[in-house]
């Protein structure tokens, strides 16, 4: 693939592929923190239930995503399963609907980690299905640069229906958009998707035993996308939180849906010229500790900052570090899961310590909240970020796939 047209030609259904991630986009990235801000303005819940509350749904993340990864890599219908999955989205959200009591928004959040531990897993084995590890760089930042679109109109269509409606059309439009997203991904091919190569497996012989990925290696990059994300989850609806009360918003979906929108259009152009500095630098890994290092500074500046500008800024760097850790992050994977046929997997789990780290996240910012209030618990994750960034730089960045090939063997050269 030498050029986006010729890209864009090779990839049996890629417009219904890209539209899928859109739609994806529109509905996974503002639910959390509109749920959080719902629940603790609009519902006059406290801070401490809100945390559990969403801590639970993360811990069903936890739980769910090895496990949906195994799945991605036996089941060969991928667009059935990727459907299934929509629809515990949209029961989700129809849970969430219309003043949820605490059981039935535990409920709630049981349905969405469902879904959302294996929507983008799924999606990620259907684009290496279709063009395996050589175009999956360039193909993942197309599909990222359409989930970030995607989520950029989701804040749009978030902020009409709170000027108009409320929040219950909100979770309405999301329980919608998302059965759709998973009607149009049936417009890709079912025979272009090659389940062997969906899940990186060698020419021949078996997958890897799943004792033989658990190297030191691949433990230290776990260790660092564990700080990161304890440290990253909480600052979005904490800032929302921060800057609903400096307004003095009565809305606070307009609040969320427009930090959401700084920072989804900053992660476009981020993710599309992720593939291009992949290709510039030796070792993609060097990525995760910088974005640990802008992370930290994210999380200072929102806790310094107390005006609408300043906050924003904090989202501009979320939006950098996010848009290259939306296609990094699963380059990665994919070098570490070259030749073992267990790259679903490894997504699974990559995406089970990410929601261990945000449980982690919400449960100590919904303590800490009520005992230092919002600068100081960012200040607090800040220093968790910190902390990980100097881990990484006295690791020499160990944990990069370039050790993979030493301590992951798959039988053959892949």
């Amino acid at each position: 693939m030498t050029g986006g047209g010729e890209a864009r030609e090779s990839v049996p259904g890629l417009l219904p592929f890209l539209a899928a991630n859109f739609l994806l986009g529109d509905i996974q990235t503002g639910i959390m923190p509109l749920m959080s801000i719902d629940l603790l303005l609009g519902e006059h819940w406290p801070s401490k239930d809100v945390g559990f509350v969403l801590a639970v749904g993360s811990l069903v993340l936890l739980l769910f995503q090895p496990l949906a990864g195994m799945m991605a890599d036996r089941i060969l219908s991928k667009r059935l399963l990727f459907f299934l999955l929509s629809g515990s989205f949209s029961i989700g959200c129809l849970l969430l609907y219309d003043h949820p009591s605490f059981g039935r928004a535990l409920m709630g959040q049981l349905f969405l980690g469902v879904a959302q531990a294996g929507l983008i897993p799924v999606l990620g084995a259907v684009a290496m299905g279709l063009v395996g590890s050589k175009g999956f760089p360039r193909l993942t930042g197309l599909s990222q640069g359409a989930i970030h679109a995607g989520s950029v109109f989701g804040a749009i269509s978030v902020l009409w229906i709170a000027l108009h409606g409320s929040y219950f059309a909100i979770f309405a439009y999301y329980a919608l958009s998302a059965l759709l997203a998973g009607l149009i991904l049936f417009g890709v091919p079912a025979k272009a998707i090659d389940p062997r190569r969906a899940r990186e497996a060698a020419e021949k012989g078996d997958p890897l035993p799943v004792r033989r990925l658990l190297t030191p290696s691949l433990g230290l990059f776990l260790l660092f996308i564990l700080l990161f994300f304890v440290a990253n989850t909480a600052m979005l609806p904490l800032a929302g939180d921060k800057l609903s009360t400096i307004l003095r918003s009565d809305s606070p979906a307009r609040v969320i849906a427009m930090l959401v929108l700084v920072t989804q259009a900053i992660m476009i152009p981020s993710s599309l010229l992720a593939p291009f500095l992949l290709r510039k630098v030796s070792s993609g890994g060097i990525f995760i500790g910088l974005a640990l290092l802008l992370l930290s500074l994210r999380g200072g500046l929102l806790a310094e900052m107390q005006t609408l500008g300043g906050l924003l800024g904090g989202q501009v760097l979320d939006g950098i570090v996010m848009g290259l850790l939306s296609v990094v992050l699963p380059v990665l994977v994919a070098e570490f899961a070259r030749g073992t046929g267990r790259f679903n997997l490894l997504q699974g789990i990559v995406g089970g310590v990410v929601s261990a780290g945000a449980a982690l996240s919400q449960l100590l910012s919904g303590h800490l909240l009520d005992l230092w209030g919002y600068d100081r618990t960012l200040l607090v994750l800040s220093g968790v970020a910190l902390t990980g960034a100097a881990l990484f730089i006295a690791s020499g960045g160990s944990g990069l796939p370039s050790s993979r090939k030493r301590e992951i063997p798959s039988g053959e050269d892949p």
